[in-house]
Parts: C-alpha cells; structure tokens; sequence
C-alpha cells in the first residue's frame, strides 16, 4: 500500500512532467520551420506544371504551407 510521502512524490511529478514536454517542444526555430514550409510549398506549386490554372496553384500551395506548418508545430 502505499504512504503519504510516495503519494505526496507521484503527485507532484507529473505536474513537473507536463510542463517539461512544451517548454521542450516551444524550442523549435520558427523561422527555419516556416522558411522549409515556404520551400515545400513552392515546390508542391512547381509540381502542377505549366496546364494548371492559377487559382489551383494558389489552393495546392496553401494547402501544402498549411499542412506543414502543422506538423512542424507552428502557426501558418
């Protein structure tokens, strides 16, 4: 069973746990993610070639930033 000090210790690490994992994710270098995003963007636009009208190559290449922004984990 346990006593008061090993439930006192378990309850008080897992705050301490929780706050560690977003100050470790919040070290991502933001312009570097959005700059590789800006590139996969372009050349997700780029891939569409020459028949594609314009209105497409803006859709596919919003839709390209958007979705790496996200995994990278910043806001487009």
């Amino acid at each position: 069973m346990l006593n008061i000090k090993s439930l006192f210790a378990v309850a008080m690490l897992v705050p301490l746990l929780g706050a560690a994992i977003p100050a470790h994710a919040a070290k991502v270098d933001s312009k570097a993610a959005r700059a590789a995003c800006f590139q996969k963007a372009n050349e997700a636009v780029a891939a569409q070639g020459v028949g594609a009208t314009i209105g497409d190559k803006n859709a596919m290449g919003q839709d390209a930033y958007r979705q790496c922004c996200f995994k990278a984990g910043i806001r487009p």
